[in-house]
């Protein structure tokens, strides 16, 4: 899944490289987001047991929220194109219970079973986008599509105090949306349209290696351009 998240990078560094037009101006901005969508609630990979509980407390869960923050670096181009590059931190709290695997993954021996009633992944987030500039006036508006590359680094689940670090590439995200800019201010809406998520062995899971599910999810970013020139 990665390799598809370098492919959609190159694609944005190709549209700029075969750009026939100027370079406007570049940006270096900070960048705040929140996301919030749906739970992904299959469990039918679970054994009777776990299932049955599982099935008990099905709607005792909240949305899935993600918050982000970072620095970006955009390239604005003598026309409607404008590219950019954003890296940095992101915490993914969830809460829909399934089993944790906590002798397996996070190297627990005095119990044998476990389960997740609230999770905290730690990852770094990479996210090229371009922005397509449709109305330029005062204010801009146009269209967007960001790619989202998310590398966990830590996962924590509080009950029990299960916590692990270790590197691994999570999910591959898409998402076209909409954004407005008013002078070094940028607010954007996307919505999701592609989930690429790798088998998270913290938890019970279907086996897939990669699962293509894609509950609705939507973000919110804002920008600040801080440095021009």
């Amino acid at each position: 899944m990665k390799y598809i998240f370098l492919f959609i990078s190159n694609t944005f560094l190709g549209i700029w490289i075969s750009g026939n037009v100027y370079c406007q101006h570049n940006s270096i901005k900070i960048y705040t987001s929140y996301a919030i969508g749906k739970p992904d609630k299959n469990y039918d990979f679970l054994s009777r047991g776990p299932a049955e509980t599982v099935k008990s407390k099905f709607n005792d869960n909240t949305p899935d929220d993600e918050y982000a923050f970072g620095l970006g670096y955009s390239y604005r181009f003598k026309g409607k194109y404008a590219l950019y590059f954003n890296i940095g931190y992101a915490k993914l709290v969830q809460d829909f219970i399934l089993p944790a695997n906590g002798n397996t993954y996070f190297g627990r021996v005095n119990e044998i079973f476990y389960w997740r009633n609230k999770s905290y992944y730690h990852m770094i987030q990479v996210s090229p986008g371009i922005d397509y500039t449709i109305i330029s006036k005062d204010i801009n508006l146009g269209a967007m599509l960001q790619a989202v590359g998310n590398i966990s680094f830590r996962k924590h689940i509080p009950e029990n105090n299960l916590s692990r670090k270790k590197i691994e590439y999570f999910a591959t995200e898409l998402y076209p949306g909409v954004f407005a800019e008013y002078k070094s201010i940028r607010a954007s809406l996307g919505i999701r349209a592609l989930h690429l998520k790798n088998r998270d062995d913290a938890l019970a899971n279907n086996g897939l290696k990669v699962d293509k599910y894609n509950p609705f999810k939507i973000k919110f970013g804002l920008s600040y351009n801080f440095l021009n020139w």
